[in-house]
């Protein structure tokens, strides 16, 4: 039997965390290297073709997935240790807020 639960869980009021405007670049940030990794990723051939030898990762190509990777990571490490987030109080929801907070455009309030 699957395990359902309510995206209610999930839904986190942005309001209730005033956060810096700096935490929100780097989550923004965080996305567009994501997309960054997903699109370079998409313009390799299929691994289909790769395993029936029609096609080849080039290097050039494992270089760019690499150095997007990288970049992805290096955000991920500066969002995990932004001082904001040993005041934040419940961690967890905070992040689901800011997570939020990103997608959605929303700006801390002044």
């Amino acid at each position: 039997m699957a395990l359902l639960l309510s995206s209610a869980l999930y839904d986190h009021n942005v309001a209730d965390f005033d956060f810096p405007a700096d935490l929100l670049e780097l989550q923004r940030a965080w996305y567009a290297a994501d997309a960054r990794c997903e699109e370079v990723a998409a313009s390799h051939p299929s691994a289909r073709d790769v395993v029936a030898g029609v096609a080849e990762v080039t290097e050039e190509q494992r270089a760019e997935l690499a150095q997007a990777r990288a970049e992805r990571l290096d955000l991920s490490e500066k969002l995990q240790r932004h001082p904001w987030w040993l005041e934040a109080g419940d961690v967890f929801t905070a992040k689901q807020a800011l997570r939020a907070a990103a997608r959605t455009g929303d700006t801390p309030t002044e």
